[in-house]
């Protein structure tokens, strides 16, 4: 499955088989879990249910496809042989090489250095590199990372690890758009507490409490206040909170059964086609060494990146080149990965990578 200039790799062809296949069942399953939810509820026959992860991934699709990966926070930017021409010369010569019709080339305005490409149905493929890539990597190294993401589109690789990324984190936001509304009740709550002369402050808003503004009253309107208002105030409060708890208990476990099938679908298929995109970019370039120098580079670029943003990158983070890291300390350092990270990994780890390479370079040494 990969076009002329690239090694065909029939391993891979059959990783990303399996992954369309784990897919419909995984998109299958979710709705008849919907159907039961609403039958159960609301009496509705179950197989209604089927349609709403279509429909959920056509109005997301229709209504912003590029976010699935891309999250809008980003600056990201067309670029054309005017505007970037070193990078699209580099492309239009390896494309050539390869033998493949030249993607989309986008720019991503951060300066944290990485690269992903990605095929959404239907839509011309895209190679997005970050503009602290361009600044930070030489020919050789912008050549290789370019080999590598060109490689996952010509493997046909990008559209089932996309799709796949997307339904493992999309799935997290489903307590958060039931939970929304609800959270959102506790800012007026907030508001008439801070009139009061309270520094209340919404838990999902992430204020300190210390620095928040509140209004001014004389002592004794203050106590009237206390005495009146607040309880009111407080007991609403605490209700919102009970609410809350009891759907988070409720939708969680949800959550995880929906989320885990396609985590590990997108693990599966993830950490084979990173180490099978090498070995073909090191085919076309012919200097493994290049890559694993990039790959180096960039392998502590998540450090970089502002902890409140790594949440929205996951996506992103499944087709980039090099994994941004899940959590980072209060000082920006990645914490060493757990068991279950490790399981649900979608890149393998840099030693065994640049183990790989190594192997590569001795091979074309030995020729």
């Amino acid at each position: 499955m990969a076009d002329d200039g690239f090694p065909a790799d029939h391993r891979l062809t059959l990783r990303v088989t399996e992954t369309w296949l784990l897919l419909l069942v995984i998109t299958v399953g979710s709705g008849l879990a919907v159907g039961l939810v609403l039958y159960g509820v609301l009496g509705w026959p179950w197989w209604v249910g089927l349609g709403a992860p279509l429909l959920a991934a056509v109005l997301v699709y229709a209504l912003d496809g590029r976010s699935m990966v891309l999250p809008k926070g980003l600056e990201v930017v067309d670029v054309d042989a005017g505007r970037e021409p070193d990078l699209h010369a580099a492309m239009d010569r390896l494309c050539a090489l390869a033998g493949i019709r030249p993607p989309k080339l986008k720019v991503i305005e951060a300066q944290w250095a990485n690269a992903l490409a990605f095929k959404l149905p239907w839509r011309r493929p895209t190679v997005a590199v970050t503009r602290g890539l361009l600044e930070r990597c030489d020919g050789e190294q912008l050549d290789a990372v370019l080999a590598h993401e060109l490689a996952h589109l010509a493997h046909r690789d990008a559209s089932a690890m996309t799709v796949a990324a997307y339904l493992s984190t999309s799935v997290a936001l489903v307590p958060v758009l039931v939970l929304a509304p609800l959270m959102a009740i506790e800012s007026p709550l907030c508001w008439v507490a801070r009139q009061c002369g309270w520094r209340w402050v919404p838990a999902s808003s992430g204020e300190d409490a210390d620095a928040v503004e509140v209004r001014s009253a004389p002592a004794g309107r203050r106590v009237l206040l206390t005495a009146t208002v607040m309880p009111v105030v407080t007991v609403l409060r605490v209700a919102l909170y009970v609410v809350l708890f009891g759907l988070a208990i409720f939708l969680v476990p949800i959550m995880l059964a929906l989320m885990i099938p396609g985590a590990a679908t997108a693990a599966r298929l993830g950490r084979y086609r990173e180490l099978a995109a090498d070995r073909a970019a090191s085919a076309l370039t012919g200097r493994p060494a290049a890559l694993a120098a990039a790959l180096t580079a960039l392998g502590g670029e998540g450090t970089a990146i502002p902890r409140k943003d790594l949440r929205e990158l996951s996506a992103l983070s499944a087709v980039s080149i090099v994994a941004l890291p899940r959590y980072v300390d209060q000082d920006g350092k990645p914490r060493p990965p757990g068991a279950v990270d490790r399981v649900l990994a979608t890149h393998p780890s840099l030693p065994s990578r640049l183990e790989q390479l190594a192997g590569l370079s001795r091979a074309l040494a030995e020729r």
